[in-house]
């Protein structure tokens, strides 16, 4: 009597964890947050990232390990994987914290200067943590501070008669603004004295026939500094928006 093969259980697929700082990571860590009740007197997930935020400051990115942090808050470093899984949570959680620094201005009035004086404010911070800002550019800000400051910016846009699609054009391109101004400053681009120095006698070495206005202008092309190329790209920036009033983005 022939019998019929035993039929095999279907494999359940593996689960993936979800790459650290996605969407679907912190959306794991908001209903984590949820469920767990905080020890009195414990260990905390703040003061582990402002910890971590301090050393990074002191002693830059490299020095920020599991190990070294835990020896900073004289804690067991292993008691810190009850918060973070690992030294990449721990950097998306510490940026996170760093933009909770943020105070957020109103825009009552004129929303332009709202705009600007939030604008200057989120640089004064990256500009306070400068071993952090490389991390910006890592992934989305999705934690909780980066989307009070999100939800902020955008409440206050649409309260000044922005409809909602140019109002999102307006808070990312500004925001971008001031993370790509951060990021060139802390990468070291030709800003001190010395370094612009060597680059207008680069320029100034250049052929005129082949490069003639770099050539001219030499000496301007390194004559500004920091703050007034970021005032300039500001001001240009936000003068330069309309209030539009229907859904089409600007243009």
């Amino acid at each position: 009597m022939n019998s019929q093969p035993e039929a095999r259980p279907e494999a359940r697929p593996v689960a993936v964890p979800a790459e650290p700082g996605s969407p679907a990571w912190w959306q794991a860590r908001y209903a984590e947050r949820e469920r767990r009740r905080p020890r009195q007197g414990g260990l905390t997930l703040d003061r582990i990232t402002a910890g971590a935020l301090e050393l990074a400051d002191r002693e830059g990115l490299e020095a920020l390990t599991m190990r070294r942090l835990g020896e900073h808050l004289q804690v067991r470093h292993t008691s810190l994987y009850r918060h973070v899984a690992s030294r990449e949570e721990l950097l998306i959680e510490t940026v996170d914290h760093m933009l909770g620094e943020i105070r957020l201005p109103s825009l009552d009035g004129d929303w332009r200067a709202g705009l600007e004086a939030g604008a200057r404010e989120f640089r004064r911070v990256l500009a306070a943590h400068p071993a952090v800002v490389p991390l910006l550019t890592a992934g989305q800000l999705l934690g909780p501070n980066a989307l009070r400051a999100r939800e902020h910016a955008l409440a206050e846009l649409l309260a000044h008669g922005w409809a909602p699609r140019p109002a999102v054009h307006v808070y990312l391109t500004v925001t971008h603004f001031v993370i790509g101004a951060a990021v060139l400053d802390s990468a070291g681009a030709a800003r001190t004295a010395g370094q612009r120095a060597a680059m207008a006698e680069l320029f100034a070495s250049l052929s005129p026939r082949t490069h003639p206005v770099v050539h001219r202008h030499a000496e301007l092309l390194n004559s500004l500094d920091p703050q007034a190329e970021f005032d300039f790209g500001l001001r240009t920036l936000l003068h330069g928006l309309d209030h539009p009033q229907s859904e089409e983005a600007p243009v």
